[in-house]
């Protein structure tokens, strides 16, 4: 491996001091890092954007410089090139950054020496539906959350699988996760952590009003609809659904979100002296 393309986030980064050290330590180490060329900012939607008309056709690795924000954007934006990624944690915790920023003289060279894995990551995919037609799409690597915007109360919302009716809901809202998205919001909320590679959809409650919630893992081939409804005191309550914590819609009552496993995949690129186990080990301290 080594041809190397980098996107930054330049709000982690912003004089690319760091980019540029990395950059360096791949040419000094026979790698080619395609032009140490950057994410630009997109205003509108708030965070740094991939364009993958940047992308060198020869590109083999994609590096992100950032937290696991940074990563996912970059991971949804390069979806369709089918490059493996990895991340370089300037973030906090950074779940699926796999490399930290302070040692990465010793995990880049293993880059070099052919020490690595490649994981393939399910996606959800996820339709919005009023009146019966679908107003949006989109996709997601970590999750899909049915949520408020601003104000009190709780949602009522109903789940159907496969058609068939499951439950009805009073809480705070649902989060549809994948096992990357595990260690997400889902693990907030109280939802299980999930090994990444296995190919399952988690639904959890957001601090839902009953005794017996409890987060309900479906097959990745079932189909997810989240029925949204209304309640007789709520006041001007917005209710959103966002994909990965972006793509925020607002919802109306008896509006339908439709979740189901992505023909699309992610690949993730993995050291092979970092398993998962101590990964999330080092990270739960």
């Amino acid at each position: 491996m080594k041809n190397f393309y980098m996107v930054t986030n330049t709000f982690k980064d912003p004089n690319r001091e760091y980019s540029g050290k990395i950059c360096s330590f791949l040419e000094q180490h026979g790698m080619h890092c395609s032009g140490n060329m950057y994410s630009k900012e997109i205003v509108d939607l708030g965070y740094l954007y991939a364009d993958p008309a940047q992308v060198p056709a020869d590109t083999e690795l994609i590096i992100v410089i950032g937290g696991d924000g940074t990563f996912i954007h970059t991971a949804k934006d390069l979806i369709d090139l089918q490059v493996p990624i990895i991340g370089i944690n300037m973030g906090n915790l950074g779940y699926l950054t796999e490399i930290d920023a302070n040692h990465y003289e010793n995990d880049l060279e293993q880059l070099a020496e052919g020490n690595y894995h490649v994981e393939d990551r399910m996606l959800i995919d996820g339709e919005i539906l009023r009146d019966g037609q679908v107003i949006n799409r989109d996709i997601a690597l970590n999750d899909v959350v049915l949520n408020r915007s601003q104000t009190l109360g709780i949602i009522d919302y109903e789940v159907r699988v496969n058609q068939k009716f499951l439950n009805r809901y009073s809480a705070d809202g649902i989060i549809l996760s994948t096992p990357t998205g595990s260690t997400g919001y889902n693990l907030s909320a109280g939802g299980p952590v999930v090994y990444p590679s296995a190919e399952i959809i988690l639904a959890t409650p957001i601090c839902a009003h009953t005794l017996n919630s409890r987060t309900i893992v479906f097959s990745a081939d079932a189909e997810i609809e989240v029925v949204v409804k209304g309640r007789s005191s709520e006041r001007n309550q917005q209710k959103i659904v966002s994909f990965d914590g972006q793509s925020e819609i607002v919802l109306e009552n008896e509006d339908v979100i439709r979740v189901r496993k992505s023909d699309k995949i992610t690949k993730i690129l993995r050291l092979d002296d970092i398993s998962f186990v101590e990964h999330l080990g080092k990270k739960m301290r």
